[in-house]
């Protein structure tokens, strides 16, 4: 039952138990050592009333049972309040008896050899019994008091405890309520934050106090997640809204030429054949925008296996080869060569300098052709440089430039057949194994690409 309760009558419930329970045993064991400080304050005035009737029968030096009759006045005198004296011979019939509210017949006179303790009950009282053996001759002094007044008082205790234990749950459980509304005050912020969240949307964050406990920690947690939430929301809207873009101008070219050719185009076959080569040229553009988001999408989800080191001078080494016979025009020169081995698979090694030499490429200005190429170690990491002599990337734009489908300059990109997530794919795979890839350039003067790795 209590498991299907909020927490906060979950806390408060269990609060107000605890409290409950640590007063009640606080109380009980008051109680108990108040029972036996009583008792043992009476066993105390019993035996100093006992050590001075001693003394009393010793200073008259009574021998016979005869004898101590003759001070049974005197015995009456240091008698107490709801208490029975009586002296007993050897065969345990009584010689003296004195008696304030105690009757005789109560308690059954009996012997002892030896200074004894006894608690009795008759009825609803309570007695307490002192046996000592005399002195003087073979007998038995009994000293028999009733307990009441003090039981009386032991009810009252009682009873007030019960009161203040009723008025302590009663206060535990509203002081268990506002703990566990002082508690939950961030969680229910969090739950007031969500709510508005369904409502409102993702801008909604938890209000944080000054405070540094866990729950403002959780609130500032929380906080964070949403961030990024909202952040990967728009990325993700943006990513939806740009390759929707990207893929819309292709169809819509190949639409037009084929509507073209289907009104009247199909009868002229120079129409005919630019219209195909047109259409064959955007299906072109079709399959390597998909191949894209299909390596982007790898490398968001592909997990890292153990790999073996890699020598990274021999796979640049191999992409530089095929990049010459492809661009023979271009100078592509190694400046600063270490042989140095990360952990990475080889193929993603090489598909990170397939784009790299490509955007360098691209973007290389025509009075100038040449790639520097840097491999060296430094500080406990592998560093790669890619640097062109090209146009250059505006400061404005370089924050931007691994974000998906970002095109600094988008003319030129598309008339080059650039679809701007060459270096989002290249990041995600530089990160996979614990890498860093960063940008440094300035317009009209060209690009450093600077890649770096734990070392192998």
């Amino acid at each position: 039952m209590i498991k299907k309760l909020p927490i906060k009558w979950k806390l408060t419930i269990w609060s107000s138990l605890l409290l409950s329970v640590l007063f009640i045993s606080y109380n009980l064991l008051q109680y108990l050592v108040m029972e036996k400080w009583i008792v043992s304050y009476e066993q105390q005035n019993m035996r100093h009333q006992l050590t001075e009737m001693e003394a009393f029968l010793k200073e008259k030096s009574i021998q016979t049972p005869s004898q101590l009759r003759r001070y049974e006045s005197y015995f009456a005198t240091i008698n107490e309040k709801n208490q029975l004296l009586r002296i007993l011979d050897k065969t345990g019939e009584p010689i003296l008896t004195v008696s304030h509210a105690v009757p005789n017949d109560w308690v059954k006179p009996k012997n002892t050899t030896s200074l004894q303790y006894e608690i009795v009950r008759h009825g609803e009282d309570r007695l307490l019994i002192l046996r000592s053996p005399l002195t003087i001759f073979s007998g038995t002094i009994e000293i028999i008091r009733n307990m009441e007044a003090f039981d009386r008082f032991r009810d009252t205790i009682f009873l007030v405890m019960i009161a203040t234990g009723a008025g302590a749950i009663i206060l535990s459980l509203l002081g268990g309520t506002i703990i566990a509304k002082q508690l939950l005050v961030n969680v229910l912020a969090m739950t007031n934050t969500v709510q508005k969240i369904k409502t409102n949307g993702l801008n909604e964050r938890v209000p944080i106090n000054d405070t540094n406990d866990e729950l403002a920690q959780l609130g500032k947690l929380f906080n964070g997640l949403m961030d990024d939430l909202e952040q990967a929301f728009s990325q993700q809207k943006q990513f939806v809204e740009d390759a929707s873009h990207e893929l819309r101008t292709p169809l819509t070219i190949i639409k037009g030429h084929l509507t073209m050719l289907n009104r009247w185009g199909k009868h002229d076959p120079e129409v005919l054949n630019k219209s195909l080569q047109s259409s064959l040229k955007e299906v072109d553009r079709l399959i390597h925008l998909v191949n894209e988001l299909l390596q982007l999408s790898r490398a968001d989800i592909e997990t890292v296996e153990a790999t073996e080191a890699v020598d990274v001078c021999a796979v640049l080494d191999s992409v530089v080869r095929n990049f010459s016979s492809v661009y023979d025009n271009y100078t592509f020169q190694l400046i600063r060569k270490e042989r140095v081995f990360v952990s990475i698979a080889v193929q993603h090694l090489e598909q990170i300098f397939i784009i790299l030499l490509d955007n360098a490429v691209k973007y290389s200005r025509e009075s100038r052709k040449d790639i520097h190429l840097f491999v060296y170690e430094e500080n406990g990491k592998v560093n790669i440089v890619i640097q062109d002599f090209g146009i250059g990337i505006p400061q404005a734009d370089l924050p931007y430039v691994f974000h998906r489908f970002y095109r600094v300059d988008k003319a030129r990109s598309r008339k080059q057949g650039g679809n701007g997530l060459g270096l989002s794919i290249a990041k995600r795979l530089v990160e996979k194994y614990d890498g860093t890839i960063s940008i440094e350039s300035k317009e009209g003067e060209g690009t450093k690409v600077i890649v770096t790795f734990p070392v192998k």
